[in-house]
C-alpha cells in the first residue's frame, strides 16, 4: 500500500519590496526534503508524506521564517516574506608596526603639529626634508611629483605605508604621491625608520620605511 504524499509550493519574497529572492532555501524540518527558489522566487517540493510539518525559508542577508503546514494529497501553498537581517560587526582597530624606544633601529617621529608647520600644501615627503639622512625634492613643480631618498636610496627602496598597509607599486616599487594628494591633511603622525626597518613585511625597505598614521574617524559609533 502506497503512502499518501503531497506537494508544497509557494514564493519567497522580500517583505519590504516584494521582490523575489532567488536561491532561497526552503526545507521541511525533520526530513531530508527541500528546494531552492528559482529566479522568480518560486519553489516546489514534491513527494512530501501527508502530515503536519514546520517549513522554513532562509537566504543569506535575511532573517529565516518558519510556517506550520498540513500536507495532504493536494498541493499546499506556503508563501514566505523575509525581512533583511542587520549584522552587528565588531569595531575595527588598525595596528601599525612601529619602532619603540628600545629598538636598535634609527627612526624619527613627526607629529601632526610638526606636519602642519613644515608641510603647508606640499607633498608628504617634503615634511621629512629636515630629518636625518633624508633628501626630498619636487620633480616637476606640481602636486604629487615629490621624490624621497633615504640614506642614498631612492623611494623604490623605501617602504611607504599608510596605517601599516604597503603602498609601493608591486612591480617597480615606486610610490605615486599623486594618488595620495591631500592625505597630509588627515595625517596624525609619521614614523620614518632609516635602514633595514623593524617592519615585519615583505617590502622594499633597504633604504628605510615610512609609516603614515591617519587621524581616527570623528564619527561616533552607532547603528
Amino acid at each position: 500500500m502506497w503512502a499518501e504524499t503531497g506537494t508544497l509550493a509557494g514564493m519567497v519574497t522580500d517583505v519590504g519590496s516584494g521582490a523575489a529572492l532567488p536561491g532561497a532555501n526552503v526545507v521541511v524540518e525533520g526530513t531530508d526534503l527541500g528546494a531552492a527558489a528559482d529566479a522568480s522566487g518560486s519553489y516546489l517540493i514534491e513527494n512530501v508524506p501527508a502530515g503536519s510539518y514546520t517549513v522554513t525559508a532562509s537566504v543569506i542577508g535575511y532573517k529565516s521564517s518558519s510556517e506550520t503546514v498540513s500536507v495532504s494529497t493536494s498541493t499546499a501553498v506556503v508563501n514566505f516574506s523575509l525581512a533583511t537581517a542587520v549584522l552587528q560587526m565588531s569595531s575595527l582597530e588598525v595596528l601599525a608596526s612601529r619602532a619603540g624606544e628600545n629598538t636598535p633601529v634609527a627612526y624619527t617621529n613627526v607629529s601632526k603639529a610638526e606636519m602642519e608647520f613644515r608641510l603647508g600644501s606640499q607633498d608628504i615627503p617634503m615634511a621629512l626634508n629636515t630629518t636625518p639622512s633624508v633628501y626630498a625634492t619636487g620633480q616637476g613643480g606640481g602636486a604629487g611629483d615629490a621624490r624621497i631618498n633615504v640614506r642614498g636610496f631612492n623611494q623604490r627602496n623605501v617602504a611607504v605605508m599608510i596605517n601599516g598597509v604597503p603602498q609601493n607599486d608591486m612591480e617597480n616599487g615606486w610610490v605615486y604621491w599623486s594618488n595620495w594628494d591631500g592625505v597630509g591633511d588627515a595625517t596624525q603622525s609619521i614614523q620614518l625608520q632609516r635602514g633595514l626597518s623593524a617592519v615585519n613585511l615583505a617590502a622594499p625597505s633597504i633604504g628605510g620605511s615610512m609609516n603614515i598614521i591617519t587621524d581616527p574617524t570623528a564619527m561616533e559609533s552607532g547603528g
